[in-house]
């Protein structure tokens, strides 16, 4: 019997097109593209409510550092929205803006005596999640040391607090 007469069942293999190496490339690029499109979004979520959220803080300790230093104390604990009339004399538009374009709602005030002992800036979201967690990690970053349990800056689960201090 011949090769003629008795054909093979089995496939013929055939090298391919391209060098397997460049298909792998493409096949983990497309991978890593993919990737950092879920993830993308998240990030930018994140840094842009990060930014609204970073210049309350700010405008609040510069306006608290300057009474300090005018006054020679901290004034008394109060809501950042209503700072009352301890603040006759002060500009708080700044302030005022900054607490309005804020995109995490919550409540802004300032203890004179916190847990740890000393004077902050506390944020008290109104609803805490992980995306919470995450946009005030990032804050932490950009004014302390970038550890949510360390520094100037702590974030627990339903507060994040600034330090301050006259030094």
């Amino acid at each position: 019997m011949s090769a003629d007469e008795n054909p093979s069942t089995s496939p013929i293999l055939r090298p391919p097109h391209e060098p397997t190496w460049r298909a792998a490339t493409k096949l983990g690029l497309v991978g890593a593209g993919v990737g950092l499109a879920c993830v993308l979004p998240f990030v930018v979520n994140d840094h842009a409510a990060a930014n609204s959220v970073k210049a309350p803080y700010v405008q609040a300790r510069n306006i608290l550092l300057h009474f300090q230093a005018e006054k020679g104390f901290w004034p008394k604990d109060f809501d950042l929205a209503s700072p009352g009339e301890q603040f006759a004399g002060f500009k708080l538009v700044a302030l005022t803006e900054a607490l309005d374009a804020c995109e995490i709602p919550g409540r802004w005030t300032f203890v004179a005596k916190s847990a740890e002992g000393w004077p902050a800036i506390v944020f008290t979201p109104s609803v805490t999640s992980l995306s919470y967690e995450r946009t005030l990690g990032v804050v932490d970053g950009w004014v302390d040391d970038g550890n949510p349990m360390t520094g100037d800056m702590r974030v627990r689960a339903g507060s994040a607090s600034l330090r301050l201090s006259a030094e």
